[in-house]
């Protein structure tokens, strides 16, 4: 059995927390006070901490401030006076909890589960970490992926590689580089950052035998792209390996259109890859999270909770694999050392969303929609519900054939109570 040291002076508080520990299946030590609370330290290791702030021997952060862990427990503070000081400092100290009076059983509960299964989690082996990558997953979309991949990494050729914003084409452009058979350092550059054409002439001689790597290619002007033509085309010279990246769209539109010129396009083009988004690839998302803690905190022992990574399938990801990787860190950031990550901990436009497994159904999009429309135009209370309603009862009249007498029997409706909405309605 797990042990907390409950260090609270107030009894009547003391005797209800300690309750509430003991029913989650902890064992309670009780202090009420500074000098007490080191005195059972002094005899005994516990596997958490609930710490008052306000003790009559002085600030409960004491407690913590002189002791030197070997293996720190689980430690929240409680406070009756919620102030910043206390919260950074806390921060600071490493406690990953910081809770205000009146006091919420629920997150005490949460608090009591991980002191509960303290010593149960252990960090895993150097052995057993998964090597950080975003192109972790076996997701069905990403299978071809990793073979044309890998297919590309065995050529020396050229290769364009598209997709939407943060899906990780800089990581890949660098994966083939490196995987190539050149020992040279790549050179990159970034197509709108062109201003003159010895730019690219110095870079391309630069990486001469080794790799060129052009972000964004869609964006060199005509001029850069028919300077880029004539670099690759002049004799003397293997040149660069060239590897570009664009956007989702890619440049066959572009070529088509005319904003791209075909010479270089076919130059180019003789390898293609094309990065599906987070969103084509959403049974990755636990293993990527995986990958990502361990890269952002090679110690962390924390994890995602069901409820957290279920948000996380139903997102759509704009910003992909970048996006992602942020949120990771903000979670990382704000769990303080948890040992599970949950949806509190994650930013508000996620947590927010309908809950895992629920996506908004076409109704409530659609009157989300119309509800913005009508605050736009400064409509109270009053005029929603009477703007509502009128839409409701005209389409309603529609299914019975504009009758009120059919209506109002089907709706089990006083009929003048319907005539009198339709005429309110309707004035």
């Amino acid at each position: 059995m797990n042990t907390l040291l409950l260090v609270e002076d107030h009894h009547a508080l003391a005797v209800a927390m300690s309750a509430a520990a003991e029913r989650s299946g902890l064992e309670v030590v009780q202090a009420p006070s500074l000098a007490s609370a080191r005195e059972h330290l002094a005899e005994r290791s516990v596997d958490g901490i609930l710490l008052d702030l306000g003790l009559p021997d002085g600030n409960g952060l004491d407690l913590i401030r002189d002791r030197a862990w070997t293996q720190p427990p689980e430690i929240a503070v409680i406070t009756a006076h919620g102030g910043i000081e206390n919260a950074i400092e806390a921060r600071q100290l490493g406690i990953g909890r910081f809770l205000d009076k009146p006091v919420d059983f629920d997150e005490l509960r949460e608090f009591f589960e991980l002191v509960g299964t303290a010593k149960r989690a252990t960090p895993a082996a150097d052995d057993s970490k998964v090597q950080v990558s975003p192109f972790i997953g076996a997701s069905a979309s990403m299978r071809p992926v990793f073979r044309q991949i890998a297919h590309t990494c065995a050529s020396e050729h050229p290769v364009v590689i598209h997709g939407a914003t943060g899906t990780g084409k800089s990581l890949v452009a660098n994966l083939i580089h490196k995987s190539g058979s050149s020992d040279r350092p790549a050179t990159i550059l970034h197509a709108s950052s062109l201003a003159e054409e010895q730019e690219l002439t110095d870079a391309f001689r630069k990486s001469d035998g080794g790799s060129l790597i052009i972000e964004s290619v869609e964006g060199l002007s005509p001029r850069m792209q028919a300077h880029l033509t004539r670099l690759i085309d002049q004799p003397g010279s293997e040149g660069p390996r060239i590897i570009a990246t664009t956007d989702e769209e890619g440049l066959h539109p572009r070529v088509h259109e005319g904003s791209f010129q075909s010479d270089l396009y076919y130059r180019l083009k003789i390898l293609e890859l094309h990065l599906p988004t987070l969103s084509e690839r959403s049974d990755d998302i636990p293993a990527l999270c995986d990958c990502f803690l361990g890269e952002l905190d090679a110690s962390a022992t924390t994890g995602f909770d069901d409820d957290v990574l279920a948000i996380f399938s139903n997102y759509d990801w704009p910003g992909n694999l970048r996006e992602l990787r942020n949120v990771v860190n903000f979670a990382l950031v704000t769990s303080a050392g948890a040992r599970l990550i949950t949806p509190r901990h994650i930013p508000e436009h996620l947590s927010g969303r309908p809950r895992p497994g629920r996506k908004p159904d076409t109704m409530t999009l659609a009157l989300e929609a119309w509800v913005d429309q009508q605050l736009e135009d400064n409509t109270d209370y009053k005029e929603l519900i009477g703007n509502l309603e009128g839409r409701l009862l005209g389409i309603l009249l529609d299914r019975f054939d504009g009758k009120p007498s059919r209506l109002a029997s089907a709706l089990a409706m006083n009929r003048t109570t319907l005539r009198n909405k339709l005429k309110r309605v309707g004035d």
